[in-house]
């Protein structure tokens, strides 16, 4: 019985030593990971930056009265300004002016929805 346990205990130590031998070192993993996903995401930006320079949107002749807006031009860059609005129609209850691309663009503040667009 004896000689069953020793022998027992020697394979179990060779398996152990064996797995900790065959273990891959993580050391350095999370270093080249977030090296790999930083250039990923400059490009993903660049290539993004490049497709809006290139798939200028024309409001006045892509969009619909009804439609929504998209989410890339409701924010506070694209909205129009009260001296530049003074030149517009006026707005009705929880409408916005937005200028995009050279086109005016009434907004429903509730829905998003369009209004009018003056091209």
């Amino acid at each position: 019985m004896k000689k069953i346990l020793t022998a027992a205990a020697i394979a179990l130590t060779g398996l152990i030593s064996a797995s900790a031998m065959a273990a891959p070192d993580h050391r350095y993993d999370h270093q080249q990971s977030y090296a790999h996903q930083k250039h990923h995401d400059s490009r993903w930006d660049e290539r993004k930056h490049n497709h809006w320079q290139q798939s200028r949107v024309n409001p006045s002749r892509e969009w619909r009265k009804g439609q929504t807006l998209p989410r890339a031009f409701n924010s506070s860059q694209y909205r129009v300004s009260e001296r530049e609005a003074r030149r517009l129609p006026d707005t009705g209850r929880y409408q916005q002016w937005y200028k995009i691309n050279g086109d005016y663009v009434l907004i429903n503040k509730r829905n998003d929805r369009i209004v009018r667009i003056i091209g």
